[in-house]
Formats: C-alpha cells, sequence, structure tokens
C-alpha cells in the first residue's frame, strides 16, 4: 500500500512539474600560468650513458582539486640498454612542490635521475 502511494505521488509530481532541462552552471578552470621546458633524465647506472629528453608542458589552473599540472612528451632518441618511460605521461598535483616530487618519483620508478 505504501509503495502504490509512493509511485501515484511521483507520478502526480512528474506530471505537475513543468520540464526543467538542467544546466551545467560549473565554470571551466582558467589557466594562470603555461610554461614549457626540456626535462633532461639520466639513467641512473655508472657504465650507462643513456639520457631522456621530455618535452614537459606546466600548466597552473586557477581552480580544482589538482590545479597544477605536468603534460610530458618524450623527444628525443631512445635508450640503448636502459629501461623506456611511457613516450606521454600527465602527472597532476595539488601544489608546485607536489608536482616536483612526483616527477622525480616517476622517473626514479624507471631508474633516471633529473639532471
Amino acid at each position: 500500500m505504501a509503495f502504490t502511494l509512493i509511485t501515484k505521488a511521483w507520478l502526480l509530481l512528474v506530471q505537475v512539474m513543468p520540464r526543467v532541462r538542467f544546466q551545467n552552471n560549473m565554470k571551466k578552470a582558467s589557466i594562470i600560468y603555461e610554461e614549457t621546458r626540456i626535462l633532461t633524465a639520466k639513467y641512473y647506472h655508472q657504465k650507462s650513458d643513456d639520457y631522456l629528453d621530455y618535452i614537459s608542458k606546466i600548466r597552473i589552473k586557477n581552480s580544482g582539486n589538482n590545479p597544477v599540472e605536468m603534460i610530458l612528451k618524450f623527444d628525443g632518441i631512445p635508450p640503448s640498454a636502459a629501461p623506456m618511460p611511457p613516450e606521454e605521461h600527465t602527472i597532476k598535483a595539488p601544489a608546485i612542490l607536489d608536482l616536483c616530487s612526483k616527477v622525480i618519483k616517476w622517473f626514479k620508478k624507471y631508474g633516471y635521475e633529473l639532471k
């Protein structure tokens, strides 16, 4: 009985209520700062002479959970003996210092250190 009352009330509400379109009122985060640099990383081994070059684009937005973002794109010769990280990668962080530590950890995961 309670179920039929609820469904009748819902049907009445749907019929009486005007058709409303829900709009996305969320504003897009605008970019405050953008910078392009070349990151160079060396494979961490005594006898290795392998280097990687990545073009990094740092973007800082004015809002969001992770407003700082770095887009990495490989630009160079693939290493001969060392493992190759992904050619494209995006790292997001809440602050620029957190981004720096995440980038260092990402390179370290594949055995590289930033120069």
